[in-house]
C-alpha cells in the first residue's frame, strides 16, 4: 500500500474527515489531500506528526515513507534493482563500522 493511501485508511478508520485532521496536525486541507492522493510526498517532520495523531507507530509510518522516498528516486533507473543490492551493502558496511 502506498503512504498517503495508508494515512488515508487510518484516518478513516478513525472516522476523521480530512478537514479535522489537517487542522489538527496544522495543515492545509489541499495539500493533506495530495499526499492522501500521492500527488505530493510528506516531510519528515509530518510523517510524526501522522504518526501522533493517528496513534500508530512512527517507526513504522517513517518506514513505509522513506521506502516511498527512495521508489521515487529510482524507479525510472534501469538497474534500480542493482542500486538497492549497492545502497544495502553500503549501509552494511556503516553499520558495521558504528559497532566497533
Amino acid at each position: 500500500m502506498e503512504f498517503g493511501e495508508y494515512i488515508r485508511s487510518l484516518r478513516e478508520k478513525r472516522n476523521l474527515l480530512l478537514r479535522e485532521m489537517a487542522a489538527n496536525i496544522n495543515m492545509d486541507v489541499a495539500y493533506l489531500s495530495k499526499i492522501e492522493r500521492g500527488n505530493r510526498l510528506a516531510r519528515r517532520e509530518q510523517v510524526i506528526a501522522f504518526a501522533k495523531e493517528l496513534k500508530v507507530d512512527e517507526s513504522k509510518l517513517i518506514k513505509l515513507w522513506m521506502s516511498e522516498q527512495i521508489v521515487q528516486m529510482i524507479k525510472n533507473e534501469k538497474d534500480s534493482t542493482e542500486i538497492l543490492k549497492i545502497a544495502e551493502e553500503k549501509i552494511s558496511k556503516i553499520e558495521k563500522n558504528e559497532s566497533l
